[in-house]
């Protein structure tokens, strides 16, 4: 009986020694790690006041990431002269469309500022919009367009299309955004 006694009483007492163990070493963990500290220098002014001030710390000689590479209609209009631009709308409601149909429409942009204005890259969202613009430079005061055509062929619902404007205007980049319903019947307007 004493024999059972002392195996009882010993796999107690290893249970409680680790269970001990485990919480010493979730408490280890939840303790912040102690940041390293600075070194500083010690000295003393002329009106015997003493100063801490941090050592400076040595150079290492970590290369310098390169700069991202631009895109070339981004490099080429970061390098013209800016300009300013102001368009007479930024976003079209076609409304209904008729699934099949090509919805047109015209975007016009005036040069508001005092250098002529180049566009650089006139981006779709997707493949079912094809846009034509004017592609020469535009003099100061003058006006230009944007042409878009959206295929609604293939498409169903509300579609919401956007087209990126790149140029040497302050903003770099605008965004032409148009939408349209696509019914599977004419509109009855």
């Amino acid at each position: 009986m004493n024999l059972l006694k002392y195996i009882v009483l010993t796999v107690m007492c290893l249970g409680i020694m680790a269970l001990a163990t485990a919480q010493d070493a979730q408490q280890e963990k939840a303790m912040p790690t102690p940041e390293k500290a600075q070194p500083v220098t010690i000295t003393k002014d002329a009106s015997s006041t003493l100063q801490l001030k941090p050592k400076p710390q040595a150079q290492t000689n970590v290369p310098a990431q390169p700069a991202v590479k631009q895109p070339a209609y981004m490099e080429k209009a970061a390098a013209m002269p800016q300009t300013t631009v102001k368009f007479a709308e930024a976003s079209h409601d076609f409304g209904k469309i008729k699934q099949g149909d090509i919805a047109k429409h015209t975007f016009t942009f005036t040069n508001t500022g005092e250098e002529p204005l180049v566009l650089t890259r006139v981006k779709p969202s997707c493949g079912c919009t094809t846009p034509e613009w004017t592609r020469e430079e535009i003099a100061p005061g003058e006006e230009g367009v944007i042409k878009v055509a959206f295929n609604s062929g293939g498409k169903r619902g509300i579609q919401n299309k956007s087209v990126i404007v790149t140029g040497n205007f302050e903003e770099r980049t605008v965004v032409l955004r148009f939408k349209g319903e696509v019914v599977t019947e004419a509109p009855s307007n």
